[in-house]
């Protein structure tokens, strides 16, 4: 399970820095995807992965129960790269997307759509912020 962001046209349309508002809403936006996630061992919080254009594959071994490792890679990535256009937020273990789409008590509602719902007003917010 993937997904990329581009608001790039948004941005210039808004005539703001659409770097700066890029990384900002990517961010908040990951951010609370991998908060939003179930957790039973950590697993699955712990595998979401930040990339650019491409998608992530593979596995990342290991537990992250709180998701500020994830977070933290996030942030890490979306800061550094040196690319601002794109970037995608993947989780590749097999039961993702029937944790999206109901699987777990914890997030019945998935926490993919329910944070993408949310994405207009991050943006407007972040927008609001840069001149």
């Amino acid at each position: 399970m993937s997904f990329s962001l581009d608001v790039k046209a948004f941005c210039e349309k808004a005539k703001k820095n659409p770097e700066t508002v890029m990384r900002a809403v990517s961010l908040k936006l990951f951010s609370a995807i991998i908060k939003a996630s179930p957790v039973d061992t950590g697993r699955f919080r712990g595998n979401w992965q930040t990339t650019g254009a491409t998608p992530a594959t593979g596995l990342i071994a290991g537990v992250d129960v709180t998701g500020a490792k994830a977070v933290n890679s996030a942030a890490t990535f979306i800061t550094n790269a040196p690319g601002w256009d794109v970037f995608t937020l993947t989780n590749n273990l097999p039961y993702s997307e029937r944790l999206e789409y109901g699987w777990s008590k914890q997030a019945p509602v998935g926490m993919v759509r329910v944070n993408i719902a949310r994405f207009q007003q991050l943006l407007n917010e972040e927008a609001a912020k840069v001149r």
